[in-house]
């Protein structure tokens, strides 16, 4: 139980400041929290949690406010900055990767060593992790982009935009991870599990993000 109140902590902290730094920052506030999000899930959904004694990566939370940060900017730019917020998103990500890479084939000092072999012992135990949640989030962006796009355009309703690619491009990106992560490591009715309590989850905090597309799509008519 303890959980599941630390995950909604996570996710009202994580819409509060984003739209706080869209508030303050305008445009640049979205892109400013869309990069610090992907930096903690990815850093995140190395760690696990049982949530109704399912084993579960961390991220859920924080990852999907990347999907509705992503959608104020369809909702008041359109599809021009979305192609942009995708080349950035991707070029971030091969560089985030070789960083973190390169600083594991460093040779350890004799000073510490003990925290240096397990920085490098976390990080190589856990690059499919950070790979399947990079990997996961671009190919759900994508999705999510061109559907939201779509139905803006057929009918400019921003609970229907939001909640039906939300129900397809989830399923999309929670299928990837769970591929990826559980690949020959659990019983196929463990990650079916895990990754319908995964979908249920992010799908809640989406629909719950509709709110917060709202309050956004406000603040751009104050401004």
């Amino acid at each position: 139980m303890i959980n599941v109140i630390l995950l909604i902590f996570e996710v009202i902290f994580s819409y509060v400041f984003l739209l706080y730094t869209y508030k303050k920052y305008k445009e640049d506030g979205i892109y400013i929290w869309i990069v610090i999000a992907f930096i903690l899930s990815s850093l995140m959904c190395i760690k696990h949690i049982e949530i109704n004694n399912i084993n579960m990566s961390l991220g859920i939370g924080i990852s999907s406010t990347i999907y509705i940060a992503n959608n104020i900017l369809i909702q008041k730019k359109g599809n021009e900055y979305i192609k942009n917020n995708m080349i950035m998103l991707v070029t971030f990500s091969i560089i985030f990767v070789c960083l973190l890479i390169l600083s594991g084939g460093m040779i350890l000092s004799d000073f510490n060593d003990i925290t240096s072999l397990t920085y490098d012992n976390i990080l190589f135990s856990s690059v499919k992790y950070i790979l399947a949640n990079i990997i996961s989030i671009i190919v759900g962006l994508y999705v999510n982009n061109y559907i939201y796009y779509q139905l803006r355009k057929i009918k400019n309703k921003i609970w229907i935009s939001n909640i039906m690619s939300a129900l397809i491009f989830t399923f999309v990106e929670v299928m990837i991870f769970m591929l990826i992560t559980n690949f020959n490591s659990s019983s196929l009715y463990v990650m079916m599990m895990s990754l319908v309590i995964r979908y249920v989850i992010k799908i809640i905090i989406l629909i719950l993000g509709t709110y917060v597309i709202y309050i956004a799509n406000n603040f751009r008519e104050r401004l």
